[in-house]
């Protein structure tokens, strides 16, 4: 008898499936979707079957797959396919796309904390009878029975305090089969932001693009451009789509681009829909990952929020995708593979199940409003503020040359809001302290492996690097020993100091990456909302979609951050910045007021952004891009040729580099070294190849593949540089 033949994709970086029989014992239990345990090599890997076959075109003798790992299929035909699109789109190996849309399934929801739940198991008449019967000689039984009848969803250990007495009351009655017991996984309050309920009017421009939204559903995959200013009311239409969608017995995902937009999100939707909602973010535990998972598969939710990861929540039954601040570079993934953009694939997987996508913002990314005004997207804008006050004053002050990272104007601007008990958020995109220059030898502190600037951290009294993690304990010259230090630039870490320094009395709490433990944003953002915070300092993680009406004023440290790096985004980012920070200001009846700093006070990026000119903008930056052929005028992939030994490095770089001339329709930037130069102990040079031929990526993979270069290039597909 033949043994029946399965394709398993693996995730290892190695184009292509592997065949495998099935042993006899497992004959007739495998399914396209399952998970299976298989023999590579020497190392034993969790793959996927994607093929069922009756035969190989391999010549040797194939492997047996070694076990089940799902009793049934965890990925349905929609994900496979989704699955082979990045594949192909993202130059990446199918086995590293699949692994990426379901989670680590040995966390199983069974290894999880869980809690019990306590139901009558008889109807009302059936249970009086009982109570009456068991009165007299059990009488906690019967007044278990008798609370149980007054409460609609109780645990066994909330039960057995409000009725004073032990399990073993309980546990007689589950054996008289009179109640019965229900487990169930413990949920983790993800937010701990509280927002009151509440009551909307919508006004004309949201009621418009609700109506436009609804008519489009149901129909094939329309795409929406939801332009609206900051405090136009976006969340409340996202709210009113949602709801239909659920009404037409749909499910809806919905994506924010951090994890500190999730609490105070979260908490409007989960007024609107309870528990129908899931969250999936990276904020989470594997094991809480796989729960959520677990909740969306079983029905329990119809709704997902969260960031990346939460695009590929198994719905089966999909048909709203939101995309909110659809611009924020948070939604590629840089690592690992697959390095997807999240909107590309939003707008795939809704192709693929008939599904609309909202993109949202008040600042669009200038490749989606181009297609919005090519007509790929239908563009529905919204131009007015719900809460009818005036869009905040903006000021620009010129830092100039000096050290002086709060200026003068801005230390009284935060004295005021102080004085009025108002509340201020002050804005600056760079983590740490500072850099280190040593007075003696004049040599920035380096990092030996990556060979850029180490970042001063006062609090852990360490250098560090930001690529690799390299620390240097003690804060010296790594080039002469000398302890001499002076420091230079300034990062949230060093302006939390001056902060504390310039006022005292006032509570004060910086919000990045570096400071805020798992799950810490929405207890902080709760802090902020009651006003126990007055000052909350951060980077971009806090300059979007937070609404406070007692913020009055927004502060933007240093505007040149961005505007500084070599990348051809760098002026729309520095808008996009700028123009978000601005929105968090005046959101209530008090008003609001916007201070930028920088030491480019002419360009026209900060400009445009103080005066919220978001179409002057986008005319201004689109001829840019087109002159220059940047997207959206042609498609970016950056190769990146790495290598432990610096002479290996340049060798394989001058190889790729010929075999890349012979490809047509390019245009070839580089080789040049990367930045940073080395990272993680490896030399590194990059291309920037430019395309309008679709062709391109599939000539790349085979020149790839002949040159078996797969391990030492790094492809990156839409890179956000």
């Amino acid at each position: 008898m033949t043994l029946p033949i399965v394709a398993v994709a693996v995730p290892r970086n190695v184009d292509q499936t592997f065949d495998y029989v099935v042993p006899a014992n497992l004959a007739g239990q495998v399914k396209v979707g399952q998970r299976v345990l298989v023999d590579f090599g020497k190392e034993k890997l969790e793959g996927f079957i994607t093929v069922l076959k009756e035969k190989s075109d391999y010549k040797g003798s194939l492997r047996p797959i070694r076990s089940l790992l799902d009793s049934e299929s965890i990925l349905n035909e929609h994900d496979l396919e989704l699955a082979r699109w990045i594949a192909d789109y993202y130059l990446t190996p199918i086995g590293m796309v699949l692994r990426i849309i379901a989670p680590h399934r040995e966390l199983s929801i069974r290894e999880g904390r869980s809690i019990q739940f306590v139901h009558l198991a008889q109807g009302l008449k059936q249970t009086l009878e009982a109570i009456e019967k068991i009165s007299k000689r059990a009488p906690q039984q019967a007044a278990l029975l008798k609370t149980l009848l007054t409460v609609e969803s109780v645990t066994d250990k909330e039960l057995l305090e409000r009725v004073g007495c032990g399990p073993r009351v309980l546990q007689q009655l589950v054996e008289q089969k009179i109640v019965t017991l229900e487990q169930k996984p413990v949920q983790r309050n993800i937010s701990d932001f509280y927002e009151a309920p509440r009551t909307v009017q919508l006004n004309a421009e949201q009621n418009t693009a609700i109506c436009a939204i609804e008519r489009g559903m149901g129909k094939e995959a329309q795409r929406f451009l939801l332009h609206g200013i900051n405090g136009s009311g976006k969340t409340e239409v996202y709210l009113h789509i949602a709801q239909h969608a659920l009404e037409q017995g749909k499910q809806a995902i919905v994506l924010v681009p951090e994890i500190s937009l999730t609490p105070q999100l979260l908490a409007r939707f989960r007024h609107r829909f309870g528990e129908r909602i899931a969250v999936y973010h990276s904020g989470l535990t594997e094991s809480e990952k796989s729960r959520q998972w677990d909740r969306i598969k079983r029905g329990e939710a119809q709704i997902a929020i969260g960031v990346r990861s939460a695009i590929f929540a198994p719905f089966d039954k999909l048909g709203l995708i939101i995309v909110d601040e659809e611009h924020e570079s948070t939604y590629k993934q840089e690592e690992p593979a697959p390095r997807y953009h999240l909107r590309e694939v939003a707008l795939r997987r809704a192709q693929l199940e008939n599904a609309t996508v909202i993109l949202g913002s008040g600042t669009p990314s200038l490749e989606t409003y181009y297609y919005a005004q090519t007509g790929a997207y239908q563009l529905l804008e919204m131009k007015t503020r719900v809460a009818g006050t005036a869009s905040p004053a903006v000021q620009i002050i010129e830092l100039g040359d000096e050290k002086v990272w709060i200026s003068l104007l801005l230390r009284e601007k935060i004295t005021d809001r102080l004085r009025k008990s108002e509340q201020v958020i002050l804005l600056l995109n760079r983590l740490g302290y500072a850099f280190a220059i040593c007075k003696e030898c004049k040599q920035v502190v380096r990092c030996p492996t990556c060979g850029i600037a180490l970042t001063l951290h006062i609090r852990f009294q360490h250098l560090s690097c930001r690529y690799c993690g390299y620390d240097l304990k003690l804060p010296k010259c790594r080039n002469c020993g000398s302890a001499n230090l002076s420091f230079w630039g300034a990062g949230t870490e060093r302006i939390e100091l001056e902060l504390r320094k310039m006022f005292g009395t006032a509570t004060i709490r910086r919000m990045d990456s570096e400071s805020v433990q798992r799950g810490q944003h929405g207890v902080i953002l709760e802090e902020f909302r009651q006003g126990k915070i007055q000052i909350l300092l951060g980077t971009q993680m806090i300059g979007l979609g937070l609404d406070f009406p007692n913020v009055t004023l927004v502060g933007v440290i240093s505007a040149d951050t961005i505007l500084d790096l070599p990348d051809f985004r760098a002026g729309e980012r520095t808008f996009q910045l700028i123009s978000q920070a601005g929105g968090r200001a005046g959101r209530g009846e008090k008003g609001g007021e916007v201070i930028i700093q920088t030491r480019h006070p002419e360009h026209y990026a900060i400009q445009l952004a103080a005066h919220q000119d978001y179409r002057k903008f986008y005319e201004q930056e689109i001829e840019f891009r087109r002159e220059f052929n940047y997207p959206p005028f042609s498609q970016l992939i950056e190769l990146i040729v790495q290598d432990s030994k610096e002479e290996t490095a340049h060798q394989h770089t001058l190889t790729l580099q010929e075999g890349l001339s012979k490809l047509g329709n390019i245009e070839l930037i580089g080789a040049a070294k990367a930045l940073p130069y080395r990272w993680h102990g490896a030399y590194r040079w990059k291309f920037l190849l430019k395309s309008k031929d679709a062709t391109v990526k599939e000539n790349l993979r085979l020149l790839i593949r002949d040159l078996k270069f797969a391990d030492r290039v790094t492809l990156n597909v839409d890179p956000q540089l």
